[in-house]
């Protein structure tokens, strides 16, 4: 038998088409529930954006209940900043404070004996690695004296005098044709150049530094006789403490030694330039140094003040070989200054705190000393309050406020185009959001109750509605300024008031709207349950239109068979009759 589920097969009639077309009519009452449906989650959406906002009003309303947010923050001017600057602190008093700083404080510096580095090496190559001992590495290449040139290269040894090894700098400049001649004393580290008229040292094409090495100059300038400037032998940095040239020979290449008490301790293969980076990396509290020009290692407090610098060796004798044990301490110098001329006080630090001083968050800190009488180098810190903050915080609750009344103002306002059709807010007809606006402009705008001055609303401070709605607008800037320095406490109880400040009262209706039981917040809820109950009867009325839709096809489907059985019978009783 044909398949009489193909519309018509047997009939003729597309009845298909009509069973689509009277189902699509039967499920109009579910298009209508599903455009009231639309509409409920606009306004569920529409509320939760407006619950939203309300929270953040509520936190801002709330910032301003706190009373430490009406301290203001310090802040500290100084009338001559190339002396003194200063920074406040919220609880510094108001006022002005006169410092003049007598002495600056510095730091305790302990230098090493001089000469700490022993004499160089006459037979060892001066060029490589320091192994000659002198305190400022030398450089192959050439130098010139009396523009005769000298090459010094991997082997060349300083030599003695007299000496007749061609690769010794001595027999160099004593055979160079300048007229010049050169000897070593031993006793004192020192290069002597002597000649029957004046010397004259380098040359713009020089390459090697043996002359800036050897500490000879032409400082000496129109002499005859140029000897070194000091001893040229010294401690070379990168070389290896069981190597290192000094003038004191150490009793053993590793040990340990205290400064200030912190124990510090070395080896054979650390070089002089690490040890003095663990003197300065440590908890010691110094920096160490070494002076190349004199031949002598430094150590200087980090803090400044009348502190001493304390050495110990422990292993070894390390701080006598550098000569640290045998040196002087230059002491530091406290910080003396007077306040409004008071007593003269002191200080560790340049950096004068309160406990210095005694005022409550000041800290000066003394760039300059002062100068004698009669010039103005005294320092007038003037200390204040920065209301920046607290004017922002003011300003940021009302422009919170403008928002939430303009998105109740479009949700809930309604239009008319030019050919007189209406157009209503999504939430026009919602008594409860209305009811928001009104209140909430009323707890914003009211009298403080425990407030009877002149500042007692937000008119008072500068804030007016423009009376066409329910906007509020900081009209007057300076009147705000003015109240917050000149009445401060009345902004602070105007908003912090336990039972009626204007953030406590906000803060607190705004816990029964948009809170987690507020009354928006239940609006809202309403309108998502109405929607999911919305679902369930789309689903229930499908379901009946489906089993609707099954009653038309199989009525179809009783007819297309009927048709059928009757064509064969006719198809039947023509044949017969032909």
């Amino acid at each position: 038998m044909a398949d009489l589920s193909l519309s018509g097969l047997a009939s003729g009639f597309d009845w298909k088409t009509v069973v689509d077309q009277l189902t699509n009519l039967e499920r109009a009452p579910q298009r209508r529930l599903r455009n009231e449906q639309t509409t409920l989650n606009q306004r569920k959406d529409a509320i939760s954006t407006l619950v939203g906002e309300l929270e953040n009003l509520k936190t801002k309303a709330e910032t301003l209940t706190k009373a430490d947010f009406f301290t203001g923050a310090g802040t500290a001017t100084s009338t001559n900043d190339k002396y003194a600057t200063a920074t406040a602190t919220a609880s510094t008093p108001i006022g002005t404070y006169t410092f003049v700083f007598n002495q600056l404080a510095t730091a305790a510096i302990r230098k090493g004996g001089a000469n700490a580095g022993g004499a160089v090496d006459t037979s060892a190559a001066i060029s490589s690695a320091g192994s000659a001992g002198f305190a400022v590495s030398v450089t192959t290449g050439v130098f010139t004296i009396n523009g005769k040139q000298i090459t010094v290269d991997a082997n060349t040894k300083l030599g003695t005098d007299g000496s007749t090894d061609p690769d010794t700098i001595i027999y160099k400049i004593n055979n160079s044709g300048a007229g010049v001649t050169a000897t070593y004393d031993a006793s004192t580290d020192k290069i002597t150049l002597t000649s029957g008229s004046n010397i004259t040292l380098g040359a713009s094409s020089d390459t090697s530094n043996f002359l800036q090495a050897a500490r000879l100059s032409n400082a000496q300038g129109g002499s005859s006789t140029i000897v070194s400037s000091t001893g040229i032998g010294g401690v070379n940095l990168s070389s290896a403490v069981s190597s290192v040239n000094f003038s004191t020979a150490l009793t053993q290449t590793s040990g340990s030694f205290k400064v200030n008490g912190l124990s510090i301790s070395y080896s054979a293969t650390d070089t002089i330039g690490q040890i003095l980076q663990k003197i300065s990396d440590s908890a010691a509290g110094v920096t160490a140094g070494y002076d190349s020009a004199n031949d002598q290692f430094t150590l200087t407090n980090k803090t400044t003040g009348d502190i001493g610098i304390a050495l110990e060796d422990e292993t070894g004798n390390f701080l006598e070989a550098t000569r640290l044990s045998t040196g002087s301490t230059t002491a530091g110098l406290n910080a003396k200054f007077t306040v409004n001329g008071g007593a003269e006080l002191e200080s560790l630090s340049n950096t004068v705190s309160e406990i210095g001083h005694g005022i409550a968050g000041l800290s000066v800190n003394a760039l300059k000393k002062s100068e004698a009488s009669g010039t103005d180098s005294s320092v007038i810190i003037s200390v204040g309050k920065d209301n920046s903050a607290i004017k922002k915080g003011l300003t940021d609750l009302v422009d919170q406020y403008n928002k939430v009344q303009s998105i109740i103002d479009t949700q809930t306002a309604s239009s008319t185009d030019s050919e007189g059709k209406v157009t209503a807010g999504i939430l026009a007809a919602d008594p409860t959001v209305a009811e928001v606006a009104s209140k909430l402009r009323n707890r914003m705008v009211s009298d403080v109750s425990s407030l009877s001055g002149t500042i007692k609303r937000l008119e008072s401070i500068g804030f007016k509605s423009d009376g066409n709605s329910n906007k509020i607008s900081l009209s007057d800037s300076a009147a705000l300024d003015k109240a917050l320095n000149e009445s401060k406490s009345d902004i602070k109880t105007m908003f912090s008031d336990t039972t009626d400040g204007i953030g406590t009262r906000v803060k607190s209706y705004l816990e029964t709207v948009s809170g987690v039981e507020g009354s928006l917040v239940v609006h809202r809820d309403t309108y998502a349950k109405q929607s999911t109950q919305m679902d369930k009867q789309v689903v229930e009325m499908e379901r009946q239109v489906q089993s609707y839709r099954q009653r038309l096809i199989n009525s179809f489907l009783a007819m297309e068979k009927a048709q059928s059985q009757i064509n064969q019978q006719m198809q039947f009783l023509a044949q017969r009759f032909r």
